[in-house]
């Protein structure tokens, strides 16, 4: 039977070529056919390069395109001058947990003309944290032919638009959890008089003038909160919550500015989707920003957290990149679609300190 079967494939995979032209689609293409005939459930006959190659466009398809998807996918990097810096040591390799370290810039005076430099040497500052790495599925089954049918769209690409779409959104839910997690005190900013969120009133929203105080304490901080360097030029990234982004559209300061921006380098990922810039700082909005409506001396003033990065503020690790599945069911009568990836994620925290980020804290229209 096997002998037959495979003998009925390799006319049939041949055929197809001539009929279509293509002599050379090569492996790829015979995966796919492997795969579309393969058997699910009871005594399965297995072919090699079947499973694999059956989802391989798929699979392509979800790590191109769920990054894309994420609101954090533009801030991410491999290199150092990235918001959220992502490592790959533990990609195809056992482990569940990645150390990052990082060193922080010499500050000694060094020593001058003959002076002995044995015994004054400076000790590297050397700061070490880590993430735990999980696994996150998720999957659609499809009751069969008929139900697809009768439909009037295509319910395996909407089945397979929508795990995209769950898992970018799982992975920028975890990133917030993450970058909005207990913050330093000395990482928090008030509006002038105000220490913490009871402190608020109405009238303590967002303002320019907050935003450059924020600037001159990420740059006065110990440890610095490292602006990224697109261009020649260096930029901070806010994230506001979209009633945040409202008030600050509503400042006059902040109006006039937009007209005359321009920007060099704004090919770069963190302007996409931009709301604004000011003075060096990249404006965006997103209504995942946390937010709650018990600021005030009362509990009744609405505020929110906005979030201020400059490089290295987080840190992403994946064991293993989104990839996609397909399985057959029923003897090929029903199909399922599986997503899923294994990742870690932590704020960067020395020394209980946060290394690139501030926290706004201000009141916000309750739109």
């Amino acid at each position: 039977m096997r002998h037959w079967l495979r003998g009925w494939m390799w006319h049939q995979r041949h055929t197809i070529r001539r009929v279509l032209g293509m002599v050379a689609l090569g492996p790829a293409f015979d995966g796919w056919l492997v795969a579309r005939i393969s058997i699910a459930g009871g005594t399965d006959t297995e072919f090699g390069t079947g499973a694999a190659e059956a989802v391989k466009l798929w699979a392509t398809e979800v790590w191109h395109e769920a990054p894309s998807e994420m609101m954090w996918g533009k801030f991410i990097g491999r290199e150092k001058n990235s918001v959220i810096q992502e490592k790959t040591e533990l990609e195809g390799k056992p482990g569940d947990e990645l150390t990052f370290s990082l060193t922080r810039k010499l500050t000694g005076e060094g020593v001058q003309d003959d002076e002995d430099m044995e015994g004054q040497e400076e000790p590297a500052a050397v700061y070490s944290d880590s993430v735990i790495l999980h696994q996150l599925r998720n999957a659609v089954r499809l009751k069969g032919r008929m139900t697809e049918r009768r439909l009037a769209f295509n319910l395996r690409q909407e089945s397979k638009d929508h795990l995209r779409g769950w898992l970018a959104e799982a992975i920028d839910d975890d990133i917030y959890s993450k970058m909005t997690t207990s913050p330093a005190a000395s990482r928090t900013v008030y509006p002038a008089g105000v220490t913490a969120v009871n402190g608020l009133t109405g009238a303590n929203v967002i303002t320019t003038t907050l935003m450059d105080q924020t600037v001159a304490k990420a740059k006065k901080a110990e440890p610095k909160v490292h602006p990224v360097r697109i261009a020649g030029r260096d930029w901070y990234v806010m994230i506001a919550h979209t009633d945040v982004a409202y008030d600050i559209e509503q400042n006059a300061t902040w109006h006039a500015a937009q007209r005359d921006a321009n920007i060099r380098g704004d090919e770069n990922p963190i302007f996409t989707g931009r709301l604004g810039v000011w003075r060096g700082i990249v404006l965006h909005e997103h209504e995942k920003v946390p937010a709650a409506t018990n600021g005030g001396a009362a509990g009744d003033i609405p505020w929110a957290s906005s979030l201020f990065l400059g490089r290295q503020a987080g840190l992403i690790g994946y064991g293993m990149r989104p990839e996609a599945w397909e399985k057959e069911f029923d003897y090929g009568a029903r199909i399922g679609f599986c997503i899923g990836a294994i990742w870690g994620m932590t704020k960067a925290v020395f020394q209980q300190v946060d290394h690139g980020t501030f926290e706004i804290r201000t009141a916000r229209t309750n739109n």
